[in-house]
């Protein structure tokens, strides 16, 4: 119980922390969102009034404390972009960009964990080491290219999926799956070539341990000792990097959902960006952070069920 309240409160800390440097950032950024709201030749007395009204003349501390009480409510701003709640575009965002990390991830996993864990299993042969060689072919091309060629050959010319936007589960569950399923592939495929090489490593490394040597002893087959040792012992590192990628996915694709067109969070953060659009970029910045910090937080929790002994270590 005491591994988990340090935890927790590790991650109480660094939430506060991600708070005020996301803040700080964004108040050091030159220009004033009235500026951008009411143009550069707005009246004096217009931009005098929205920048009081904004609440861009009280003291920073203030203002960080009403931001602050506004994230706990829910309320990141207004967007100046789309004239929308920042937290309801995120949320309408983080329901496509959720889905394609849900797909993404499934995929990373039915590939990478399996293949790993077959490679490692065939050492030097020279079809492991062609395959081997296939696996990092595929994470040395981009997501997005790899996108664009999939687009040409199921869409284009097979038409069996569409090559752009999106349909939501409300409206049609095989149109949501099928309007992910390239995304997602595109994305999987350099993914799961990057959990293949941990679990490669992972479980090529545990093989050579003495613990496995001994259950050989005993008299235990390959397959009691692979999946009831090696392959366990192996999971610290590829939790580790299952973490790692379903942040990077849950931060939105941004080139990706561009290609596919879906209206994910990587197309909110692309937009907010060349819209200058700096409460929809804070919220989305502050997101991104917490997504993180998340995400690490469930990769420690994770690590002491897999391992008790990380508990007492700490």
């Amino acid at each position: 119980m005491r591994y988990y309240c340090r935890k927790a409160g590790g991650l109480l800390v660094t939430l506060a922390l991600v708070s005020l440097i996301t803040f700080g950032v964004f108040q050091i950024l030159p220009g004033n969102p009235a500026y951008i709201i009411l143009g550069v030749d707005a009246d004096p007395l217009q931009l005098e009034a929205l920048t009081k009204s904004m609440g861009l003349d009280l003291p920073l501390y203030q203002r960080y404390l009403n931001w602050i009480q506004g994230v706990f409510r829910g309320d990141l701003g207004q967007s100046l972009r789309y004239q929308q709640p920042v937290s309801q575009l995120i949320v309408q965002g983080l329901r496509v960009t959720g889905g394609l990390a849900a797909m993404t991830m499934l995929l990373t996993v039915l590939i990478g964990i399996p293949v790993g864990i077959w490679l490692a299993g065939h050492g030097e042969k020279p079809y492991a080491v062609g395959f081997s060689m296939l696996s990092q072919l595929s994470l040395s091309i981009p997501a997005f290219c790899m996108g664009i060629f999939l687009i040409h050959i199921f869409s284009v010319q097979l038409k069996w999926l569409p090559s752009i936007g999106f349909v939501s589960w409300a409206e049609s569950p095989l149109g949501c799956l099928k309007s992910l399923f390239l995304p997602s592939v595109s994305i999987a495929l350099g993914s799961a070539s990057v959990l293949i090489r941990y679990v490669k490593v992972s479980v090529t490394n545990q093989q050579k341990q003495d613990y496995v040597r001994t259950a050989y002893s005993k008299g235990l087959g390959r397959r009691r000792v692979m999946y009831g040792h090696v392959i366990r012992n192996s999971l610290i590192p590829v939790i580790t990097i299952l973490g790692m990628l379903t942040a990077d996915i849950l931060g939105g694709s941004i080139i990706t959902e561009n290609v596919f067109s879906l209206p994910g969070i990587g197309r909110l953060i692309s937009v907010s960006i060349s819209s200058r659009d700096l409460p929809l970029l804070q919220g989305l910045v502050l997101y991104l952070a917490v997504i993180v910090v998340i995400c690490n937080f469930a990769v420690d929790l994770i690590y002491s069920v897999v391992d008790p002994r990380i508990r007492l270590k700490r």
